[in-house]
């Protein structure tokens, strides 16, 4: 019986390592865990009515815009602003890395630079490059599991992201963190070149939108700022559906 009783414990011991290795082997890697996120939030298409609300100690403002979102390469993304009516008509397309932003009441187009990317945009808290996505959080940087932590009240994937030597890209850093139960993002921190952190975005209110959940609320706070901060709503959204072509075009940025 003694004899068995060693079996037994030696046989359950070894599943456990076995069990052990086999989670090791197969465990995300911090890309993995990225584009799982990435995928979830966006899908490979994306059509979505977003309001804006620009919150600061003295005044509120509040704009409507409608998204189009295609992350086939070369990834495409078109922007327009239908309300209030001093902002209708302001327009912003990206095609690969190159972005133009339609200005109505100049009737003009402008290109937007690459040194531009970090202005913000239509005086929020996000900047050029949050709106259009211009870099890919994906392929323009290395991926590093640092581990889980509780983060917002979940526990989530902490992952952090180093540009590549030759990405184009306006961060220096940036923390993601992906609940572990879902993968949905809950929190980014965004570093400059100096490893300052300089803003966070905060993702809350997980609801159903067309055949999936999603966070529809994005906080974005700049660190120095703290009496205002900006938040996009996500109102209704489609994804995985195919978007015609000449919406990301200049033809439709500067229609009347």
């Amino acid at each position: 019986m003694e004899r068995f009783g060693h079996f037994k414990l030696f046989f359950i011991y070894s599943i456990f390592i076995v069990l052990f290795i086999f989670s090791e082997v197969y465990a995300l890697t911090g890309k993995e865990i990225i584009e799982k996120s990435e995928q979830l939030v966006q899908g490979n298409t994306q059509i979505s009515v977003i309001n804006i609300t620009i919150k600061t100690r003295r005044w509120t403002r509040t704009m409507k815009m409608k998204s189009y979102m295609d992350r086939h390469k070369p990834m495409k993304s078109f922007a327009d602003i239908v309300s209030p009516k001093k902002d209708a008509g302001n327009r912003f397309l990206m095609l690969g890395d190159r972005m133009w932003h339609y200005v109505p009441k100049l009737q003009q187009t402008i290109k937007i630079s690459p040194s531009m990317m970090l202005q913000s945009w239509m005086g929020s808290d996000f900047t050029n490059d949050d709106i259009v996505k211009e870099s890919s959080i994906i392929n323009d940087y290395t991926h590093n599991l640092l581990g889980k932590e509780i983060v917002e009240g979940f526990e989530c994937y902490k992952v952090e992201l180093i540009p590549n030597p030759d990405a184009a890209v306006v961060w220096g850093k940036v923390i993601y963190c992906a609940r572990t139960d879902n993968f949905l993002p809950v929190r980014q921190e965004y570093y400059n070149e100096h490893q300052v952190k300089k803003k966070v975005m905060t993702y809350s209110k997980f609801k159903k939108m067309d055949d999936r959940i999603i966070p529809t609320e994005y906080k974005m706070q700049t660190v120095s700022k703290k009496n205002r901060h900006t938040i996009m709503e996500i109102t209704a959204a489609k994804f995985n559906v195919r978007i015609p072509d000449d919406i990301f075009t200049l033809q439709n940025l500067k229609r009347k």
